[in-house]
């Protein structure tokens, strides 16, 4: 029995990392920077991952909302603005994947790390030779979290196309929508002119009339203001010389009054048309 228990060999513990083997040379420091930014690039590209799929949500609501009409040509601009920018944001981020994966092998280069080893813990006085160990669940995992991160990559690419050459045709629609609306601009413009000119013309003419109504109106008030005083004078002197009877004096009288009435409302009439003119002028 006690032979046999000399012949069981040496119970040997194996110790491993699952993200990166270190060598017992490199610093706390050293494996801690590894490993922060080994979390980095997980973090990131789950983000990524998380991304793509939620551009594809976004984008699949977007397009039944515009199938069923649900949404005005605003919201859709909008939307689609969004889209632009979430993918802008994620091709930013797969970038900096790249970098920070350039950056972590460039310093692990310069630390000389290597791939892991057992390291031993001998248990009776036989010792065990070092045996280099290969993860296979870690390669395993890296593996199929490389092949997600190229598929988000590739579905990315597809999706920024799509989304390029859909916001290229919608500038084609808008430029020649802006040239429909800038044709019909200046035609409006040009009708807007002519009518404008139109009513200048008119309204200068309009002006015209009215002075020359003004004109004739102050030439005759000033003649019959000439004339009513000259009626006046010529019935003062016959009723001081006695020439004339009762009856002719009221008959006079009469008129002159009636003269006067028309005067004073030709004056008035004149007044008016200068206050429609001053109006005119000021329109």
């Amino acid at each position: 029995m006690k032979i046999f228990k000399s012949l069981i060999p040496a119970i040997v513990i194996v110790c491993f990392s699952i993200q990166t083997a270190f060598s017992q040379d490199i610093s706390r420091e050293d494996k801690k920077a590894i490993k922060s930014k080994e979390q980095e690039i997980r973090v990131n590209e789950e983000m990524l991952l998380s991304g793509v799929e939620g551009l594809e949500r976004i984008k699949s609501r977007l397009t039944k909302d515009k199938s069923k009409n649900r949404i005005t040509k605003e919201e859709v601009l909008r939307k689609e603005t969004i889209i632009r920018n979430v993918e802008a944001r994620l091709s930013k981020l797969d970038k900096k994947i790249k970098t920070q994966k350039e950056e972590l092998n460039s310093f692990k280069k310069s630390l000389n790390v290597k791939v892991a080893e057992v390291k031993e813990i001998e248990t009776t006085e036989t010792k065990t030779e070092k045996t280099p160990v290969v993860d296979t669940k870690a390669d395993s995992d890296l593996a199929t979290r490389e092949q997600e991160l190229k598929a988000a990559r590739e579905k990315l690419e597809k999706e920024i196309k799509a989304s390029e050459e859909a916001y290229q045709k919608q500038l084609e629609a808008l430029r020649k929508k802006n040239e429909k609306l800038t044709q019909l601009d200046s035609q409006l413009k040009a009708e807007k002119k002519e009518i404008e000119d139109k009513i200048s013309k008119e309204k200068r003419m309009k002006i015209m009339e009215v002075e020359d109504d003004i004109s004739v109106n102050e030439e005759m008030l000033i003649s019959g203001r000439q004339g009513l005083k000259k009626k006046k004078d010529q019935l003062e002197t016959a009723k001081k010389e006695g020439a004339l009877t009762a009856e002719d004096i009221q008959r006079k009288e009469a008129i002159i009054s009636r003269v006067e009435k028309r005067l004073n409302k030709l004056e008035n009439e004149i007044k008016i048309k200068k206050e429609e003119l001053s109006k005119l002028k000021a329109a």
